[in-house]
């Protein structure tokens, strides 16, 4: 068989459920929006394949994300059939949640987060690392306005670990966090109550990086980002006419939603894409409505305290860690 070259970062096979007979639309930050065979979207030439010491090339986690998507079809096809998720107790919830997991970690966008450092370097080009150095990138490339003393300091802390850890700007590096981080979202993802929302009309839309973390704007999105444990709502879509969303309060195994909160889930999908959205070819007019900025929201810095609560209730400063986060808006 052929090698195979263009692999996915977000499975044809998901893709495939937005196709009207195998196209779909596609609407870029930047560019002309289009329609595309699923072959061709979401793909990057060797996006998994790892260098062996022989010089072959490592296929593991190429067949590993194969063989998850292979258990995974089955279980999309069972709440096709139903309109409800898997039972919690069993093996197709498990499988389901694994998938889930692996789609918030395989994204181009998350392996683009890990490599902040390499960009840095590249940046450099030989020039020495430091916080003046740091600021410029953070100024001139990343942000495009002057950043805070703090954050500067917690992009150059982020940057001189990664940068001096052996081992860790590797394209292996990437794909391991890939599975660190699924395995580490599985078990909360079990924990919450799961309902297939139902749009009969079938306008749901999809992304670049369909799994949406959602919670309520507060004022805490100044500093930090939404998170697996932080989420109100786990939204991901299954296709035009359905989507799940888990919930920490309980809710009925299925239920048919109103245009506005198709309307509402669709805006956050848009939002929160890295580079572009998917829909069925019939919805584009509602596709090309959206709010779509040309700049997503890039990976932000902090550097600060980390409080801790006494017995007696008074909170007091620790040691200064590093936060990174991605804002939604």
């Amino acid at each position: 068989m052929a090698e195979k070259k263009r692999q996915h970062f977000v499975p044809r096979m998901y893709l495939d459920r937005f196709a009207k007979d195998g196209q779909v639309f596609v609407r870029r930050r930047v560019g002309e929006p289009f329609e595309s065979n699923c072959i061709n979207v979401a793909v990057e030439s060797g996006f998994y394949d790892v260098e062996l010491p022989d010089g072959t090339k490592s296929k593991r986690y190429e067949d590993d994300l194969a063989d998850i998507e292979e258990r995974t079809a089955p279980v999309l096809r069972e709440i096709d059939d139903t309109l409800v998720p898997p039972d919690p107790q069993s093996e197709e919830h498990r499988i389901l949640a694994v998938y889930l997991a692996v789609q918030l970690t395989r994204t181009l966008e998350e392996r683009q987060r890990v490599l902040f450092p390499d960009a840095v370097s590249r940046f450099l080009d030989g020039r020495e690392l430091t916080r003046e150095s740091v600021a410029e990138y953070l100024e001139t490339i990343h942000l495009g306005f002057k950043p805070r003393k703090e954050e500067v300091e917690g992009a150059f802390t982020y940057a001189y670990v990664g940068l001096n850890s052996e081992g860790v700007l590797t394209r292996e590096f990437t794909l391991e966090m890939i599975e660190v981080g699924a395995e580490q979202a599985v078990p909360h993802l079990r924990r919450l109550h799961w309902t297939v929302e139902i749009d009969r009309k079938g306008r749901f839309i999809t992304s670049d990086s369909p799994l949406i973390l959602w919670r309520k704007p507060t004022p805490r999105d100044e500093f930090e980002g939404v998170g697996i444990a932080t989420a109100e709502e786990i939204r991901f879509p299954l296709d035009p006419t359905k989507q799940l969303v888990l919930t920490k309060t309980r809710r009925t195994p299925n239920v048919r939603v109103t245009p506005e909160r198709v309307a509402a889930c669709n805006a956050d999908v848009a939002l929160a894409c890295h580079n572009f959205i998917v829909s069925n070819p019939r919805d584009r007019m509602r596709s090309e409505g959206l709010e779509l900025p040309l700049k997503r929201a890039l990976l932000r810095f902090n550097l600060g305290p980390l409080m801790h609560q006494q017995p007696d209730g008074r909170w007091v400063k620790g040691n200064d860690v590093m936060h990174a986060w991605v804002p939604r808006r």
